[in-house]
């Protein structure tokens, strides 16, 4: 065999190794990676232990069920498919501040994941991605609160001196209750208000929703046409 041919044939059997050897990792990986929405997959609870006592400042993206619980000690409590959790979720808390979001989009699959976040006390949530949040019996001087796509806050029997609430794209809010408020609403969202004997502030859009309850002493709400150069943020 000429020496060409020698060189020719050992760089064909090097392709063919290198190429093997390519797909074996490949397939590792492919295999630590599930498949989001595969059916064969089994429910787990998880824990994240929180430092310090207060999560008082949430941010949620992705399609959860969320409780707020209060209680003196702050941690998170996860449950739902191993694959979801463990390989599409991140939960990252730095200082007062959690942020749990979701890596993929959570309203193809079947099931909610629901988390429960245990803190003694909340002052800021902003949920997008279809976020469900329930929270009650919380109490404070301020709570600044924004939603948007298509998200939902739930505020029963609690207390807080001033809210700021923002709601966008289709979301909604139900806030039990505050003494004084400052709103923006855009975007077909709804608000359900009830105030304790203070004011409410704010803007809002005609094609949007505003219910108020309790005792108002005054109502300062503007009704306005569709603005997005207005729209405010949560800071």
């Amino acid at each position: 065999m000429k020496l060409t041919n020698k060189i020719l044939l050992v760089f064909l059997i090097l392709l063919v190794l290198l190429v093997t050897a390519y797909k074996i990792v490949f397939d590792c990986k492919v295999e630590l990676i599930p498949n989001p929405f595969e059916d064969k997959t089994s429910y787990i609870t998880k824990y994240f232990p929180a430092t310090g006592h207060a999560l008082n400042q949430i941010e949620l993206k992705g399609r959860f069920i969320v409780y707020f619980i209060k209680k003196d000690s702050a941690g998170v409590i996860m449950e739902g498919p191993d694959n979801l959790i463990n390989h599409y979720l991140t939960i990252k808390q730095e200082g007062n501040k959690l942020s749990i979001n979701s890596k993929i989009d959570f309203s193809k699959y079947s099931h909610f994941i629901r988390i429960y976040c245990y803190t003694n006390m909340l002052r800021s949530v902003k949920a997008s991605g279809g976020a469900i949040i329930y929270t009650e019996r919380f109490t404070g001087d301020s709570l600044a609160v924004a939603v948007e796509d298509s998200s939902i806050v739930k505020a029963n029997y609690c207390k807080y001196l001033n809210t700021r609430i923002i709601g966008k794209e289709k979301s909604m809010v139900m806030m039990e209750r505050t003494k004084n408020a400052t709103i923006h609403l855009y975007d077909q969202s709804e608000l359900l208000l009830t105030l304790d004997g203070g004011e409410v502030n704010g803007m809002i859009e005609k094609n949007t929703d505003l219910g108020l309850g309790g005792m108002v002493k005054k109502n300062n709400v503007e009704r306005v046409k569709s603005n997005s150069k207005q729209r405010g943020e949560l800071k």
